[in-house]
């Protein structure tokens, strides 16, 4: 029922444009094609939430936005691109929360985070979840046995400095607990076989990603990181409960090249207000466990400086950087 409803969204969108739906150009080059350039490989949850916004402005708009993958650099390459190009609104990108710690991640950056860019819009987030394959009944009684067998309870991340490597980090900070890490490459790979089979103790993600093995009863959700309960999973507590202030999600945004004119970026950032709220995407993203964030430039800054301040002491204080 979701991916139908997702699918008659994007048929939606695609009709529109066919039916010859215009809206006003986003310079005076009419017909010129847009790109929205995603700095990872094709197939990922950026690369998804891209095409949603891609077709969705293609809609909203009438003319034609397309998506082009650059992957490399931890995600700086694609970046830097959007950093060097015109800001005539026909070079957009697509960002992930990686965005708020490449500065600390790495010795240089080909661009400056703030700087370099005219922040657009938060699209979507998704709060964590925390899960485990073992016989933990709760996020205390996991922290409670981390305290007494220090360096003993483990979590697996996808790469160092990535969301599910820091929030763990984070959270044996406010517990007062050695949580350590299990690195992986990515997500593919034996980091989901390994924690289902019980490799390792705990892992940090969207709730989406592990939505189903918490639904087949392969895992086990001890903890949300939003600021309140998820609705699809009401039984389970936030971390907050436990740790006030704490706090875990990664986000999709859209960003273009510093100095974009404001009547672009308004015009971008409404044109995917109308698209994301929409009933069908909606419903379908809400089922996944996004939340819709199309709002603000400022809103989006904020939160940008916000996490990076948050996790790039966290990153300095484990001297997780490039050496």
């Amino acid at each position: 029922m979701a991916n139908h409803l997702l699918n008659a969204a994007l048929a939606a969108c695609i009709s529109a444009v066919v039916a010859g739906l215009s809206g006003p150009a986003l310079a005076a080059d009419s017909g010129k094609t847009a790109q929205i350039i995603v700095p990872y490989s094709a197939g990922g949850t950026t690369d998804r939430i891209a095409r949603l916004v891609a077709n969705g402005l293609t809609q909203e708009l009438g003319e034609t936005f397309v998506v082009v993958n650059k992957p490399g650099a931890g995600g700086t390459l694609g970046t830097a691109e959007v950093a060097r190009a015109k800001p005539d609104g026909y070079t957009l990108g697509v960002v992930f929360d990686s965005q708020a710690v490449n500065q600390y991640m790495f010795k240089s950056l080909p661009y400056d985070t703030f700087k370099s860019f005219t922040y657009v819009t938060l699209v979507v987030s998704a709060p964590h979840v925390l899960v485990t394959s073992k016989k933990y009944g709760s996020l205390p009684a996991l922290l409670q046995n981390a305290k007494a067998k220090p360096g003993t309870v483990s979590f697996g991340s996808t790469g160092q400095g990535t969301s599910n490597h820091l929030y763990p980090l984070l959270l044996g900070n406010l517990a007062g607990v050695d949580l350590l890490p299990v690195p992986y490459q990515g997500g593919g790979g034996s980091f989901l076989p390994d924690l289902l089979s019980g490799r390792y103790d705990m892992a940090s993600g969207t709730l989406g990603y592990f939505l189903p093995y918490i639904k087949d009863g392969r895992l086990h959700a001890i903890a949300t990181g939003g600021v309140k309960r998820s609705p699809l999973l009401p039984n389970v507590p936030t971390v907050a409960e436990s740790y006030p202030g704490f706090e875990a999600s990664s986000w999709v945004g859209l960003i273009a090249p510093a100095g974009l004119p404001k009547d672009k970026a308004d015009r971008l950032r409404n044109a995917l207000r109308s698209s994301f709220n929409s009933p069908a995407m909606k419903e379908q993203l809400l089922a996944e466990g996004y939340d819709i964030e199309v709002g603000t430039s400022e809103a989006f800054v904020t939160r940008v400086r916000q996490e990076s301040e948050r996790l790039g002491a966290i990153i300095k204080e484990k001297n997780l950087g490039e050496q």
